[in-house]
């Protein structure tokens, strides 16, 4: 089955990212090309409901359109790296200019004062304006005019197309337009196809709801409502594709794959039918849902949920995912947000996950793990282990938490004499919990 890709990509530039998925086997591409990120929405917004996962050409289109992802869409994001500088420095020095002092935008400083390092270059003689979402195109070519006017810089490089416009008629020094190149196009799109087809996998996992009737009728009664309770799950659209079933314990069954259910909960948030039982045939009811690598896990989690929502009183649900978590209450979509085993009443955990561009789950799970740090310090690579997943998922992560305000680094580490130094961060998740 082929990964559907929404690509969003400038016009100017476009036939770089062609070339990236030129060799990209099992993609369908979905092409969004566009003069200015202003006009992305709408476009962006339709190919949403026809596509796997999207990726963009660089984070201006990203953030332009982060509130419309839904959450758990695999993005990807081609980023201007250490290779995309020293293109341009190389292509400075082609043209026979000196290489400091310039002025750089888009880039982190870090990856610039890495090449000065190197080159043997004054570490400041670059002059860097990183990339911030809600920087405007005036406020990037002012940056370059007045480090021509204070510093007397040599060239200029942007990684904004606007901007490269806008120098190319007002600076009046060499001005070098700077794109990722197509090896790390190609590397960041087959990173978002893989964790589109791993969440593909995830979404055909095993996962079932226990809906248990919580009256204490008499034998005859429950014996009804088991039989009313049951008509209605057959009858109910959201259910057609699912296995249904009365067990013996007053409760009904439903069997069915993860992403199914995921979608008629809304992410785990709402519990289908729920207020219908209530309303028609007057009884309450505790529901637990439960995620598994197998059909006998999902049940075994379910089934520890649903106790769960008893002791809550019923008329909620609960969900326990594959590696323990348990996240509730649920209930209709405007009641409270969900809370979680390890911290409770958290009204803003969900609204942090949409804008740190993260699962609610991955965020909860990087709280607990924020807890256990006390305050110390950890690598990109060491936060991954300790959420299990790869080492570029755990970068990945890592980037959207300095992003989003979430993560800041502290320091550097070298492990061992030939290994390159890592970088440290601190965790601020439930400090930004914490505030009103």
């Amino acid at each position: 089955m082929r990964t559907r890709l929404a690509i969003v990509v400038p016009v100017q530039g476009a036939e770089v990212f062609e070339a990236a998925l030129a060799h990209l086997g099992g993609v369908e591409a979905r092409w969004i090309r566009y003069e200015d990120e202003a006009g992305i929405g709408d476009s962006v917004r339709q190919a949403l409901e026809e596509v796997d996962a999207v990726f963009f050409a660089g984070p201006m289109p990203l953030d332009r359109c982060r509130h419309l992802l839904p959450e758990g869409m695999p993005v990807g994001v081609a980023r201007l790296g250490p290779i995309d500088l020293a293109l341009a420095l190389l292509r400075a020095r082609e043209q026979g200019l000196p290489l400091v002092p310039a002025s750089v935008d888009t880039f982190e400083e870090q990856v610039a004062e890495e090449f000065a390092r190197e080159l043997g270059l004054p570490p400041r003689a670059t002059r860097v304006l990183p990339y911030g979402p809600d920087q405007e195109v005036e406020e990037i070519v002012a940056f370059h005019l007045e480090a021509r006017r204070r510093h007397g810089t040599h060239y200029a490089v942007t990684g904004r197309s606007r901007v490269y416009s806008r120098l190319m008629a007002e600076l009046d020094v060499p001005v070098l337009r700077s794109v990722p190149v197509v090896a790390s196009i190609r590397s960041a799109m087959n990173e978002v196809v893989l964790r589109a087809v791993s969440a593909r996998h995830s979404n055909l996992r095993f996962a079932t709801a226990v809906y248990r009737l919580l009256e204490e009728s008499g034998l005859y009664e429950a014996g009804v409502e088991r039989v009313n309770t049951l008509r209605m799950f057959f009858d109910a659209p959201a259910f057609a594709e699912a296995w249904v079933e009365a067990r013996g314990d007053q409760s009904v069954l439903v069997f069915a794959h993860k992403g199914l259910l995921e979608e008629i909960t809304r992410s785990w948030t709402s519990v289908p039918l729920l207020e219908e039982v209530r309303a028609r045939l007057g009884v309450r009811m505790a529901v637990g849902f439960g995620v598994g690598e197998s059909a006998r896990d999902s049940v075994r989690h379910a089934e520890m949920a649903v106790r769960r929502a008893m002791e809550e009183g019923g008329d909620t649900g609960f969900l326990m995912t594959e590696d323990g978590l348990v996240i509730g209450p649920m209930g209709q979509a405007e009641e409270e947000p969900p809370r979680y085993a390890f911290k409770t009443d958290e009204a803003g955990l969900r609204e942090l996950a949409r804008r740190a561009g993260l699962g609610v789950t991955t965020l909860s799970r990087l709280v607990g793990l924020e807890r256990r740090l006390l305050g110390a310090a950890a690598s990109a690579e060491e936060i991954g282990q300790a959420l299990k997943v790869t080492a570029p998922s755990g970068r990945r992560i890592m980037r959207l938490l300095r992003e989003s305000g979430l993560a800041a680094p502290v320091g550097m580490a070298q492990p061992n004499k030939r290994g390159r130094p890592k970088t440290l961060y601190r965790l601020d998740i439930v400090g930004k919990l914490d505030t009103p």
